[in-house]
């Protein structure tokens, strides 16, 4: 399966994996502590893991065209909780 990785760097890592984690819970399977967590779309998963630099994202998707949504989904939302006008991650 096509997957993807990007880094966002942020003092505040624990609290956006937190805060994206719940947010998603509303309407996906999501899973988190302090440090790691695990959102479960139906076009994919986005394993996420904080430290004190930065959040790691990890998205795996069954198809290019599904990763590439999925991509783009969690960078909409990273986007709305840090507040700025675009935000871009280089997914590797």
């Amino acid at each position: 399966m096509p997957n993807s990785h990007s880094r966002f760097p942020s003092r505040q890592a624990p609290r956006l994996l937190s805060r994206l984690c719940r947010h998603f819970s509303h309407k996906i399977e999501a899973s988190w502590n302090e440090r790691e967590g695990l959102l479960r779309f139906s076009i994919g998963e986005c394993a996420l893991q904080a430290d004190d630099q930065g959040l790691q994202l990890t998205c795996t998707a069954p198809s290019v065209a599904e990763l590439d949504e999925l991509q783009e989904v969690i960078r909409r939302h990273l986007q709305g909780f840090v507040q700025v006008d675009e935000l871009v991650l280089q997914w590797h």
